[in-house]
Parts: C-alpha cells; sequence; structure tokens
C-alpha cells in the first residue's frame, strides 16, 4: 500500500512560558564536560524532547558581498567544466522546530523563528543567483505540518530518513526546472508515493550530551524509511557509470555510513545511479575538495556534482570558499617566483617585483597533518586571514599532498607577501604561488 502522510498538527505547547530543561547543567557552560561547553548554553524541553545547541541558533545567514563572489567563481568554475553544480543546505532545524517549541526550550523572545527563516531564504536566492541548483528546503519543510515534525531529529543535530527523502526530492524537481534535459524523468515524483518499508533508528548526538551532562538515559528515536526502488532500467545506468556525485557531511554519512539513505532517494528521484563520497565530520568542502583534486571534476565523472553541506557551516567563513576555489583552479594556474625566508615559528613568502598572484600552494611533509594559518599583506598595508588545512576526520587516501587558496577577489588590493603559520603538528615541505 502507499504511504500517505497523515494530516496531523505539529505539537503545540500549551504555555510560552519555558518548560522544564532535562537538567539546568546544560545551561551552564562550566558545568559541562570541555567537549561539549562551546555549544552552551544547551537548551532543552522534557515536554517534547527538543533539544537545541548554541552553534545551532544563529539567526543570520546570508552572505556578504565578497563570499558571493567567491561562490559565484566556484559555480563559474563548474559552469567552465560544463558539468552543473547543486549546492544543498539542510534548513535550520530550529526554524522547523517552531517558535512554540523554541519558546518552550529558551524562554519568549530569545529567538525569532521568522527572522532565521527571513535570512536563510535570502541565502538560498543568493546562492542561486550564481547559477547553481538550489532548491529551498525550509520552503519544502514547513509545507506540511507532519512533515515538518518528522524532519528532523529532537535529538539529535541531523534530518531523518523522511527528511533526506522529501530533500532529494526537492533537489529532483529544481534539477528538472533548471536543467530539463539533463536526466530522463519528468521530475513528477511525490514524496507522499513512497512506500513505508521499515524504520531506521538514531541514538542521537544531543542524547549522549544530555546524558553525559544530566545522568539521564534517553531512548533511541525513530524515522520511517522507505521503498526507494527504481523505475528505469538499472543495467543500462550501469554501463554508463554513475550520473551523480553526491560530496556532502554527516547528513549524507552518519556513522561513516549512509544512515539516512540519501544517495537511495536522490537515486530514486533521478533515476539515476549515485555514488556516495561524503565525509562525515569533513567540514563543508572536505568531500568536494578532494573530488576537485583527484580530478573527477576535470575527467566529467558525473553529469552533476551535488553539494551538501549543514546550516550550521556559514558562507561567510571564506577560508573555506578560497580553498575550494583554489583547488578548482589547480590544473589551470601557472606557478610563479617568489622568495621564501624562514622565520622563527612562521615562513614569510615575498612576491618578486612586479609579480602578481591569484593564490597560494602548500606541501605538507606529512599528508596527515595538513593545517596552516595564513597571514595575507597587500600592497596598501591591510591585512587578511585565511586558514588553509584538513580536518582530521578526512581519510588520508581522500587527500592530495597539497592544498591551495585563492587569494584573488580581494578588491582592489593586491598580495605582495603571505606568512604561513604550520599549526597542529603540520611541517611545511614546498611553498608555491600561482
Amino acid at each position: 500500500m502507499k504511504f500517505h502522510l497523515p494530516l496531523i498538527a505539529s505539537l503545540v505547547l500549551g504555555s510560552a512560558a519555558q518548560s522544564a530543561p532535562y537538567c539546568e547543567n546544560l545551561l551552564n557552560r562550566e558545568a559541562l564536560p570541555k567537549k561539549y561547553a562551546k555549544i552552551a548554553p544547551i537548551y532543552s524541553n522534557q515536554a517534547s524532547g527538543w533539544v537545541f545547541t548554541q552553534d545551532q541558533l544563529k539567526d543570520r545567514y546570508e552572505m556578504k558581498s565578497s563570499s558571493l563572489k567567491l561562490v559565484q567563481a566556484i559555480v563559474d568554475e563548474f559552469a567552465a567544466r560544463d558539468v552543473p553544480l547543486a549546492i544543498v543546505v539542510a534548513p535550520p532545524r530550529p526554524v522547523i522546530a517552531g517558535q512554540d517549541n523554541l519558546d518552550a526550550a529558551m524562554g519568549q523572545y530569545l529567538y525569532s523563528v521568522a527572522d532565521a527563516r527571513s535570512s536563510f531564504d535570502k541565502l538560498i536566492e543568493q546562492l542561486a543567483s550564481t547559477g547553481a541548483i538550489v532548491p529551498n528546503l525550509s520552503d519544502v519543510a514547513l509545507a506540511d505540518p507532519d512533515l515538518r515534525d518528522r524532519f528532523y531529529f529532537r535529538r539529535d543535530t541531523h534530518w531523518t530518513a523522511v527528511g533526506s527523502a522529501v530533500s532529494a526530492t526537492a533537489l529532483a524537481h529544481t534539477v528538472n526546472t533548471q536543467a530539463p534535459d539533463l536526466f530522463t524523468n519528468d521530475g513528477d515524483l511525490a514524496f507522499r508515493d513512497l512506500e513505508a518499508s521499515g524504520a531506521i533508528q538514531e541514538e542521537g548526538s544531543l542524547a549522549e550530551v544530555v546524558h553525559k551532562a544530566c545522568g539521564t538515559a534517553l531512548p533511541p528515536e525513530t524515522s520511517a524509511t522507505f521503498d526507494l526502488s527504481r523505475s528505469g532500467d538499472l543495467l543500462d545506468a550501469l554501463a554508463d557509470g554513475p550520473a551523480i556525485a553526491l560530496l556532502g557531511s554527516s547528513f549524507s554519512n552518519r556513522y561513516k555510513r549512509d544512515h539516512y539513505r540519501v544517495a537511495d532517494a536522490l537515486a530514486r528521484a533521478f533515476d539515476a545511479d549515485v555514488e556516495n563520497f561524503s565525509v562525515s565530520g569533513g567540514g563543508p568542502i572536505g568531500a568536494i575538495e578532494a573530488y576537485v583534486m583527484s580530478g573527477a571534476l576535470d575527467r566529467k565523472n558525473h553529469d552533476l556534482v551535488v553539494w551538501e553541506l549543514p546550516y550550521t557551516e556559514s558562507f561567510n567563513s571564506q577560508s573555506f570558499l578560497r580553498q575550494l576555489l583554489g583547488a578548482l583552479g589547480e590544473s589551470r594556474a601557472p606557478i610563479k617566483a617568489a622568495e621564501l625566508q624562514k622565520q622563527s615559528q612562521a615562513t614569510l613568502v615575498k612576491l618578486a617585483e612586479g609579480v602578481t598572484t591569484s593564490g597560494i600552494e602548500i606541501e605538507a611533509e606529512d599528508i596527515a597533518k595538513q593545517s596552516f594559518n595564513l597571514e595575507v599583506r597587500f600592497d596598501n598595508g591591510s591585512t587578511a586571514k585565511v586558514y588553509l588545512g584538513r580536518r582530521n576526520s578526512v581519510p588520508v587516501d581522500m587527500r592530495a599532498s597539497s592544498l591551495r587558496s585563492s587569494l584573488s577577489h580581494y578588491g582592489n588590493r593586491a598580495p605582495v607577501e603571505i606568512v604561513i603559520t604550520p599549526i597542529k603538528g603540520a611541517r611545511i615541505k614546498h611553498v608555491a604561488v600561482f
């Protein structure tokens, strides 16, 4: 039988006053284990089960103009290779939970769901303005009260298998609207037509926080799963190779596997093979940078690249944008002359007179330790800070031997020196500018 979502109302609490948290320790950074202090205060409500950490509670998402220029340059690099880029940003979890649940956990007037949603919508509009394929998943999740209630786990930061299935379908609709000739399916796929086939359990990262801070063991949550079998000819698809590369985060690689069946949902929505390269804990570009540096994009291994990243990653943290743009420019950028001067804890890179640079490349002695802070010095005396590195969660076999950062799009300022400071045990083997 078909699985039709019942139109039940989402949970509405009877009082706007703050309800009882799991324990007061969650609100006190000093009372929490060091691992969790950085995400405190942590707001919770025993009655509803919702838990919200401080890093989820930002309400400004739109990009600065300088960040938008970097994203535009990234999308242009994909367009130059004739490979469409889809950017999938999971919607803000507090927005999907709703104002009543936020007020019950935090108290009134401490967080505005309306403001956060408006700002997130502006981010999606900005991303779409670059020519990338960008579904607005907040619109999708909020379209139906029951779907809204099922989209996110209450005691984990990730979407449910319901949320991932809906998001995959929304992406397919958006792709078929913007690039109707890319896939043979017509985009008329409906979540309500999926057949229920089982369930998954989620122990919950936020349930773990409650357990450590409060001594309260909470039961796992359950999410429905669906029959995601495809209608097309699988053998034909395999003969041509996977059509879609999924390059995401823990949303697509939970427990180092696709726990929420994101790739399966995409395969069903597009009726095409999906290859999942996602990296849990790899940050916003762990997977997509590895894909680019491997040469897969230049070889056009896939017809569509899906860059999935959580809403907690800010596009205004420009270092990761510069690093991805640097990777994208690797195959075409000639190496230029520069002078290196060793300092006590750093290396100074001085450009030769008259030489301009669009980026820097650093090779580390140990491929497992690739973390550097850069201070870029400009011709007008100003400076800029840039981080260049890979998180420990990115597997060594997915890492290139070097890292690149774009030093373009700084307005009228021209870099003249770069100070490189290794961190986290990294050591420099080679430096070049391009």
